[in-house]
């Protein structure tokens, strides 16, 4: 028999926007716009899911309180156990300190680019002039989004296109 959930995304965004568990500084979003972004990726998406803190098989409820809002991947990703602060502390393992949004395509990026290239981007860049302009200007003459975000893979290229072209 097919269980019936009740809770919806707004009650779930609702209910975290009055009593966050954290502080948005350690977030990829901002509580305020929790209805629109992954809770873990920060990433900006229509399609949102309900992820249980606690899974149903594991005697997690069906309340407010027992989900977060996640990306399709994120969803698949997330932790499932019996223990509430091992999802939050996945969601805050994945802030990165490069911008408040979408760093965790961004972190993947880097972590793809090192297992390509066999080091590090931060390693060399840091001896690029005007890197933040050479960045833009990366993003704005040769890639393409899909949607709104930009995919591991197109920044993994951009950021081997900006070493290469010092």
């Amino acid at each position: 028999m097919k269980r019936i959930i009740k809770t919806n995304l707004k009650d779930i965004a609702k209910y975290w926007r009055e009593n966050p568990y954290c502080c948005e500084t350690e977030l990829n979003f901002d509580w305020i716009d929790n209805e629109k972004v992954c809770w873990n990726c920060g990433k900006e998406t229509k399609s949102l899911e309900k992820c249980h803190i606690i899974p149903h098989a594991l005697n997690g409820n069906d309340e407010p309180n027992n989900y977060v809002l996640l990306c399709k991947q994120c969803h698949k990703e997330a932790p499932n156990n019996n223990n509430k602060n091992y999802m939050w502390e996945w969601i805050k393992s994945n802030k990165t300190p490069i911008s408040l949004y979408n760093t965790y395509v961004g972190n993947n990026a880097l972590i793809e680019f090192k297992k390509k290239e066999g080091y590090s981007f931060f390693d060399k860049a840091i001896k690029i002039k005007n890197l933040e302009t050479k960045i833009i200007n990366e993003l704005k003459n040769n890639t393409m989004s899909h949607g709104m975000c930009y995919n591991t893979s197109t920044i993994y290229y951009l950021l081997k296109s900006i070493i290469n072209n010092k």
